[in-house]
């Protein structure tokens, strides 16, 4: 049986996930004009225990592939060279609109995030004053 505040831990390393995500694009925003720059993304493993939920998955088939045992942490963030077809003439290969959208969806998905943490806090704060309101 997991800790009450097993989601807050979860919720955490999510925003600061998407707070470092956040930086790197608004660094290749910052580097559009900058001769021969490519953009940046920011990656992370995703664990089994996150990619599957608490569900303990099992091998039912040789070919299937082998099901986690607990909990599996996710890995820590990694930043890469974003592969992109065709650079610009200077060899700048940051798109000022795929790089917006990319902010937007993660400003979104970070935003999401801080409700499901303030509701969760919500609750917790609910149950820990008796249900007194």
């Amino acid at each position: 049986m997991g800790s009450l505040f097993d989601g807050v831990g979860t919720a955490q390393r999510a925003m600061s996930y998407h707070l470092e995500r956040h930086n790197v694009l608004a660094s290749n925003v910052a580097n559009l004009d900058t001769p021969g720059y490519r953009p940046l993304e920011l990656t992370r493993d995703v664990g089994a225990a996150e990619r599957f939920g608490s569900l303990l998955l099992q091998r039912t088939h040789a070919n299937h592939v082998a099901g986690s045992r607990g909990a599996v942490p996710a890995g820590t963030p990694n930043t890469r060279v974003e592969r992109v077809i065709q650079p610009a003439n200077d060899g700048n290969a940051v798109s000022l609109e795929r790089e917006m959208a990319k902010v937007a969806a993660n400003d979104l998905r970070y935003q999401t995030v801080g409700r499901l943490v303030k509701q969760q806090m919500g609750m917790l704060r609910y149950a820990a004053s008796d249900a007194q309101g």
